[in-house]
């Protein structure tokens, strides 16, 4: 139901102005409560998208200046306390969450450092078949939409580069 239904059942019955606004309140305005949950998601959202992002031009700027052990080393470490993070109860379900689709996003980065740094000569299908197999223990178990968002975005970026490379060998 939205705002115009509303509007056609309170024109053709006899609701007064004061059972409307209750409706209008009620069903169809935001309370500040919902605004607060939003933005709130908003924020740990925009705020775990920059970390990883920041995250990923650390390496990209800094490439040529950091040794194969500190790139590397890095990227575990920040895998690992991201792991540890999401799996400790203290914290809130929902920011464990947000944390686990963080260190999801780093398993990626760790791939794709592994891969310039060794020079694998895998193809761009492998490393995100890697990283989707990688992550899919997570998405079972902990559930959580926008890691399912992420895995479904990795399965289908690893379908359409397989048949775009089997397309060019075939």
């Amino acid at each position: 139901m939205d705002r115009d239904d509303l509007y056609k059942i309170v024109s053709h019955s006899n609701l007064t102005t004061s059972q409307t606004d209750q409706l209008l309140n009620g069903h169809i305005y935001q309370q500040k409560k919902d605004w607060q949950k939003f933005l709130n998601l908003a924020f740990i959202t925009l705020g775990l998208g920059f970390t990883v992002a920041g995250i990923v031009f650390f390496f990209a700027y800094n490439w040529d200046d950091l040794p194969k052990f500190v790139k590397l080393g890095l990227t575990e470490l920040l895998l690992i306390a991201t792991t540890v993070i999401a799996l400790m109860p203290k914290f809130p379900s929902l920011i464990r969450n947000m944390v686990l689709t963080g260190a999801a996003m780093l398993v990626g980065v760790l791939f794709a450092v592994f891969g310039q740094i060794y020079q694998t000569g895998a193809n761009a299908y492998d490393f995100f078949l890697a990283w989707t197999l990688f992550v899919v223990l997570w998405v079972v178990v902990f559930n959580f939409a926008p890691l399912w968002l992420l895995f479904l975005t990795l399965v289908n970026t690893t379908f359409v580069l397989y048949t775009a490379g089997s397309k060019r060998l075939g």
